[in-house]
């Protein structure tokens, strides 16, 4: 596999990445050509595989053992960054990337194979060179096949210590190794001994993650997961966080879409984040709401980790369109009813989100708004908390009596992330602490009453029902 990935700032958060990888790629480009490396990252992600797969397809079985794919793809990304960074690439339409990419790939490719085959030419003997007449039988990667590669890169990268990750960027963003010795202060061997070990990591890594896997994996508690993976064909990655990533998958055999969502393969031999994650997928199936994204089950992957499937919203979460701008205060006021409303069903339910946050909320293209992300939920029976849940959240969401640890999760506890949402919403920023009414426009003034009840430190002062918050938010409506 590939020895070498695009610079990558391990500082930023796995949302920040995904919202970047969610760009199509003409924005990715442009993004690069400004400087911002994560684009670089977004790029190689999305084609490395596909480009690895189309340069062996263009190897003939003869040359195989010559000529390297995965050294003619990081010549052709070398090149490709290089010139990018100079402005000499514009795209127009979607596709452009990927048709350029590919073209400079069969380009390296072409040029590796006429120099091998030239030497073994003869006037009674000639090889063909012909492109078709080579062509290998090395199928195209599933959707699956791709991510899991690029998991195992960056969990190879992450583990690698400083220097070595260093001359790794320094290699694909297109520095021949002299440059890199000089920049690195390190001497030209030492720069090939590091690729080199960098390189034997990788591999390793590859060769024995299938059976690590499947013997950690024989030590989680099974669960019950009645839908068959057969039944669903993956299209395409929409999103990837700190636990899992979400694919847009289709039902076999019709046109319905779905969502699959899956823990990342390192995460699978993690009893507790499976526990947590089969805890979610059943939370949900027991809720039916309009305003909260449906799930329809559990299944599992040939490899034996699990998925859930959802149903699939066309459309975005709420973070993505405050990196834009704030909402209207009107736009604002209906999502929080929304939101209340999908809550306080759960509720009813004896589940508490425990996770509320711009990220958690979807709309889609015709406006509806959609709670997600159970991932955190507390569950209640009884009037008494079950066993084996897992209290979490997000800093600045998160009321004070849980990062305190004063108290467990109850109502009361989404009704202070509702407060946090409402004022992020309007704003753009997260309320101040502590809160203060700071605004004389009366429409804000409401809106800063609202939000101090919300956010007030002792549960008891808070609404205590999110009917009551959606009777003050109507009222000011």
């Amino acid at each position: 596999m590939p020895n070498w990935s695009p610079k990558i700032n391990f500082d930023d958060g796995p949302e920040s990445f995904t919202r970047v990888s969610n760009l199509n790629s003409q924005e990715l480009l442009q993004m690069y050509q400004a400087g911002q490396s994560k684009a670089a990252t977004a790029i190689f992600d999305r084609y490395v595989a596909r480009l690895i797969a189309l340069a062996r397809s263009r190897i003939g079985s003869k040359l195989r053992r010559r000529v390297d794919a995965e050294d003619i793809v990081q010549s052709a990304y070398r090149s490709f960054f290089v010139h990018a960074k100079d402005d000499e690439y514009q795209l127009n339409k979607s596709g452009d990337l990927w048709r350029l990419l590919a073209s400079i790939t069969l380009h390296k490719l072409y040029g590796q194979i006429e120099k091998h085959t030239a030497a073994k030419r003869s006037i009674n003997h000639e090889e063909p060179t012909d492109m078709a007449t080579a062509a290998a039988t090395a199928p195209e990667p599933s959707v699956e096949e791709v991510v899991a590669i690029v998991e195992e890169l960056h969990l190879v990268i992450q583990d690698l210590p400083p220097d070595k990750r260093l001359v790794l960027t320094a290699s694909l963003q297109g520095q021949d190794n002299i440059e890199i010795s000089r920049s690195l202060e390190k001497s030209e061997r030492t720069v090939r001994r590091l690729l080199a070990s960098a390189k034997r990591k990788i591999e390793q890594r590859l060769l024995h993650s299938d059976t690590t896997d499947a013997v950690s994996l024989t030590s989680v508690v099974e669960h019950d997961a009645p839908l068959l993976y057969s039944d669903y064909v993956l299209e395409q990655l929409l999103g990837s966080g700190g636990m899992g990533k979400v694919f847009r998958a289709r039902v076999k055999g019709t046109r319905k879409k779905v969502a699959i969502k899956a823990l990342h393969k390192v995460r699978q031999s993690d009893e507790r984040a499976v526990s947590q994650f089969v805890k979610e997928a059943q939370v949900l199936t027991r809720l039916r709401h309009a305003n909260i994204v449906r799930v329809e089950g559990l299944g599992r992957f040939p490899g034996g980790g699990y998925f859930m499937v959802m149903d699939y919203v066309d459309g975005v979460d709420l973070q993505s369109r405050l990196e834009v701008r704030p909402f209207p205060i009107q736009d604002a006021l209906g999502i929080i009813k929304n939101v209340a409303s999908a809550i306080g069903h759960a509720h009813d339910n004896g589940i508490i989100h425990c996770d509320l946050k711009p990220g958690n909320v979807l709309q889609d293209k015709n406006g509806n708004v959609l709670v997600t992300d159970f991932g955190f939920a507390f569950l209640i029976a009884g009037g008494a908390a079950t066993m084996g849940n897992s209290i979490g959240g997000t800093a600045g969401y998160m009321a004070p009596e849980i990062i305190s640890c004063r108290s467990l999760p109850t109502p009361t506890t989404d009704i202070y992330s509702l407060g946090v949402l409402l004022w992020t919403l309007v704003t753009g920023t997260l309320p101040e602490k502590p809160f203060t009414l700071c605004s004389a426009e009366d429409e804000l003034a409401h809106i800063s009453s609202i939000v101090r009840r919300c956010l007030a430190d002792d549960p008891k002062k808070r609404y205590q029902t999110t009917a009551e918050l959606q009777l003050e938010l109507t009222a000011i409506q």
